[in-house]
């Protein structure tokens, strides 16, 4: 679905960005980016979202950008609009009438346990449910390809793990791929098939590994040896230690 051949960004003024990386990216997987600030993971997702273009090499998918759906830290929820209005965006833009657009929102509504505040405004929720309309306004579109730039960051673990366990089920059901940026290992790991480990500035890729940790993913997962033993390895990379 993505392919990148030398594919790089550099920001002088900061001395960041993405070191040149040659990368593919198939149908129906989980790929999870890993690294400290700077790394170049945001970039990254950025390039393939065409809304940066790259400093050098090339990137290529074979999703349209109507088929795209970026999700970014912060909600970008319109705070004069309604929890419905806010969902059904994208879909108005497109030209579909209200009426039509709310039917097909209401199942991601109800999926992500909005539905109760459709008519509630942004100010109104918490930060868990602002997650879950920005969310639900990135999945009514039915997006092949789905951007995460560390959608849980600014919330509390148990909403993380909560919401985390909820789009991995959609995930499987939606069979889209996805690419997410988290500074946590343990959520990224658990919640991914693959994962890319970042380090230095400009970012360069130190590992690239598929995580065969099976289809589905309990929360039990993360209390598992095997799994823990993965965890141990990718914060040995990120703070410096033997691949």
């Amino acid at each position: 679905m993505i392919l990148a051949r030398g594919l790089g960004k550099r920001y002088e003024s900061t001395g960041g960005g993405l070191a040149p990386l040659d990368l593919e990216v198939n149908r129906g997987q989980w790929l999870t980016l890993l690294g400290p600030s700077g790394c170049g993971k945001s970039t990254f997702l950025k390039l393939v979202a065409g809304l940066e273009a790259p400093g050098e090499g090339s990137v290529e998918t074979s999703v349209s950008r109507a088929k795209m759906s970026f999700v970014f830290q912060e909600p970008a929820l319109l705070s004069w609009s309604t929890v419905e209005e806010n969902v059904i965006l994208p879909l108005r833009l497109r030209g579909m009438d209200r009426k039509k657009a709310f039917e097909k929102a209401i199942p991601w509504m109800e999926k992500l346990g909005i539905l109760h505040f459709r008519t509630s405004h942004p100010s109104q929720l918490s930060g868990g449910l602002k997650m879950r309309v920005s969310l639900a306004r990135a999945l009514v579109t039915d997006p092949e390809l789905l951007l995460l730039d560390e959608p849980f960051a600014a919330l509390d673990e148990p909403v993380r793990i909560e919401l985390g366990l909820e789009l991995r089920d959609l995930f499987l059901n939606m069979k889209s791929t996805i690419l997410m940026v988290t500074h946590s290992i343990t959520e990224g790991l658990w919640l991914g098939d693959r994962v890319l480990v970042f380090q230095g500035r400009p970012g360069k890729v130190i590992l690239d590994e598929d995580l065969g940790l099976g289809a589905e993913r309990p929360l039990s997962l993360r209390g598992d040896a095997r799994f823990l033993s993965r965890v141990e390895q990718c914060f040995d990379l990120l703070k410096g230690g033997p691949a």
